[in-house]
């Protein structure tokens, strides 16, 4: 897929691979391995294609050298045609516009409540609801207040354990 040269300026196809690894396993799909298991036994990268099952396990006690991953990873993704590298680029554009229209189903509601402040005399940004949608969408450290909540409801309540969210940093995904 790539040249062998400097690629400090881009992403590598082991880097790529590294984070398959992590993205597969938080979506729990075995055999990868997530961050918990780095330090106690081995780190997993994968194929970044969706639909690929191929993955590498390290250990991380004797890791391998970088250059030898990097050849792993790229050996492996010449075995894939264009059109799987055109597949899984095209689920992920599909995946993006389901998002960004859910994003903007959640911006209608906001409106609608800003909207039903004016018409009752208010100030728009006077719903609470309104500001808490507006807070979670932008990421504002008030939703951080919501989490908190969401755990301290949840605590007693059957089957509500660990339902608030958790932000992706704080899983340890890596970010490419």
């Amino acid at each position: 897929m790539g040249d062998s040269g400097d690629r400090s300026s881009g992403i590598s196809e082991r880097r790529a691979a590294e984070h398959a690894g992590l993205w597969k396993a938080d979506l729990g799909q075995a055999p990868h391995y997530t961050r918990a298991f780095a330090g106690g036994g081995w780190t997993c990268i994968a194929c970044p294609l969706d639909n690929c099952d191929w993955h590498h396990d390290d250990p991380v006690a004797q890791p391998s050298a970088q250059e030898v991953l990097e050849t792993k990873v790229r050996e492996h993704l010449e075995t894939h045609s264009v059109v799987d590298f055109l597949s899984s680029l095209q689920s992920a554009r599909d995946n993006s516009t389901a998002l960004r229209e859910s994003n903007n189903r959640a911006w209608d509601l906001v409106s609608l409540h800003r909207l039903r402040a004016v018409h009752q005399g208010a100030h728009p940004t006077s719903d609470p609801m309104a500001q808490m949608l507006s807070a979670a969408l932008v990421g504002t450290a008030e939703h951080e207040d919501v989490r908190a909540e969401v755990t301290r409801l949840s605590e007693g309540v059957a089957g509500a354990q660990n339902i608030a969210s958790v932000p992706i940093a704080e899983r340890g995904t890596v970010q490419l």
